[in-house]
């Protein structure tokens, strides 16, 4: 059987799906024949739907799978249609956008045959067996089918041991071209799943979905099965393999929620990966799943980042909408231990949730400028359908639904008043000139200076599309008179990444570019 996926990846940075490299790679591995298109303009593929269809005819496949995270959603309801009226092939969805809004995505896109919920590792290739055999397509766990007019909405299954999935496909891409974009960086996953609930994260939104499917009151990811560790054999193993297979690898980043959630199965791997891996790594965690006996183990394996959600400094924003039950002392605790055994750090935040002021937005910034991370990102608050942080702000009428986004970097769904828009967007254009004013040194009166120039702009001046470039410029020229004189400050180092800055302390302890980038 030939499957067709398709990933969108297009106005926002350049990646690969590691979801489907897995489900390519599972059915690859019995037998069957894959083809993803990768719709991304970095690689000279923009989204198209001539070129898609074309391309899609000339494979001709058996099933079209494809891939529906929330900022695309709608474009790929237009390519399903598209595919079906040309082709009239069966189509399945998947991703984070189906799992948690099934029903409405089946309810509003009738061309579509099949909807995945959850993981599909067995699904697929239960689905896949099936329409070879043309036996029942309708009964498969983890897949919604339409049947006579209806909807079959299947139960989900059991999650699987991870360390028996196959491999990634990573030829199914263009791998070199990816990975050179992203400096030799390689993303990879050890476990599966989150133990914690933030609203505008989707792990939540699946522990409902298990919950309602395996029709349990019990809200622990580890109870429902969704905490998941692969063996440290297979994680070496498909390490090698990778390393082995493509010469230009410098770094693997390990994308799991939280890297160090049992702390004593990454010691043991950590061992091996010092010893027969070596390249360095980069991971996410929390400040609550790492003490310093668990951080030097990291920067003993050659951990050259971790990275930390700090999302927020204000109380209630982190209470009442975010619901990270994480103190501000331990937070500063874990990024001074940090800089006491050298192990760089970067913290993501997020500006502009639901009612948050401009005070506590302010109150974030000051706490990164006192973290001193070696980089940080910005994002803007960002209510993706399904989640809690969703309903939170569609209970308080604060979502824009006219505006449809690709990424949550450059403006956000969420309503302000123009004034406060207006502010916010000088904020995320450079927000990092207001950490240079809370470090207080000598170079702090001279971005306060800057700061007060930006906020006085008005908004015909604001809103001219070069006035971003300009203060990018004189970002550039301020920096490079401060880094002679060896003055700490935070700075940019990519204009196509505004989103991302990185601290130079002096002393060459810059974050290098090579292992910065946090995707």
């Amino acid at each position: 059987m030939k499957v067709q996926f398709i990933w969108p990846n297009f106005d926002c940075p350049i990646g690969l799906s590691i979801g489907v490299a897995y489900l390519s790679g599972a059915l690859q591995a019995a037998g069957h024949d894959t083809r993803i298109l990768h719709i991304c303009e970095w690689l000279d593929y923009p989204f198209d739907l001539d070129r898609i269809e074309s391309d899609v005819k000339a494979y001709d496949p058996d099933l079209i799978a494809i891939g529906t995270g929330f900022p695309h959603y709608p474009e790929m309801g237009g390519t399903a249609r598209r595919l079906k009226d040309s082709l009239g092939k069966p189509i399945l969805f998947g991703g984070i956008h189906t799992t948690l809004n099934t029903k409405s995505v089946m309810d509003e896109n009738p061309w579509i045959d099949f909807a995945n919920v959850g993981e599909g590792d067995d699904s697929i290739l239960d689905l896949v067996t099936a329409l070879q055999m043309g036996s029942d397509t309708t009964s498969i766990p983890n897949v919604w089918a339409r049947r006579n007019g209806g909807i079959v909405r299947n139960p989900s299954r059991r999650l699987k041991d991870i360390s028996k999935i196959p491999w990634m496909d990573l030829d199914g891409w263009e791998f070199k071209r990816i990975t050179e974009n992203r400096r030799g960086w390689v993303n990879v996953y050890m476990n599966r799943g989150c133990p914690y609930r933030c609203t505008y994260c989707h792990n939540n939104g699946v522990v409902k979905v298990l919950q309602d499917s395996f029709k349990t009151k019990s809200t622990s990811s580890a109870e429902l099965g969704y905490l998941r560790l692969r063996s440290i054999d297979d994680m070496i193993a498909e390490l090698r393999h990778i390393m082995n297979k493509f010469d230009y690898v410098s770094a693997f980043s390990f994308n799991d929620d939280t890297f160090t959630m049992d702390q004593e199965h990454m010691k043991a791997f950590l061992l091996r990966y010092k010893t027969e891996i070596g390249v360095p790594l980069v991971c996410n965690t929390t400040v609550l799943d790492v003490d310093r006996e668990m951080l030097e183990a990291m920067k003993d394996a050659n951990c050259d980042l971790v990275r930390f959600g700090v999302e927020t400094a204000s109380s209630r924003i982190k209470q009442q909408i975010l619901k990270r039950d994480f103190s501000m002392k331990r937070t500063e605790e874990v990024f001074q231990i940090c800089r006491e055994i050298g192990l760089r750090s970067f913290a993501f935040n997020i500006l502009a949730n639901p009612t948050e002021t401009r005070e506590e937005m302010r109150e974030t910034l000051a706490l990164n400028a006192r973290l001193l991370p070696d980089g940080l990102k910005v994002s803007l608050g960002y209510p993706f359908p399904g989640t809690e942080y969703h309903d939170i702000a569609r209970d308080l009428d604060l979502i824009d639904e006219s505006k449809h986004l690709h990424n949550f970097i450059h403006d956000t769904k969420l309503k302000y008043s123009e004034e406060d828009r207006l502010w916010i967007d000088k904020v995320r254009c450079v927000f990092w000139w207001w950490m240079n004013v809370d470090l207080n040194n000598e170079a702090s009166p001279l971005y306060a200076e800057l700061v007060k120039m930006i906020e006085a702009m008005a908004p015909d001046e604001w809103l001219d599309p070069e006035t971003e470039r300009r203060l990018w410029d004189l970002d550039d020229a301020l920096s490079n008179v401060l880094k002679p004189r060896q003055i700490t400050h935070y700075t940019i180092p990519f204009k196509d990444r505004p989103e991302i800055a990185i601290l130079f302390l002096g002393k060459d302890r810059a974050l290098s570019k090579e292992v910065l980038d946090p995707h």
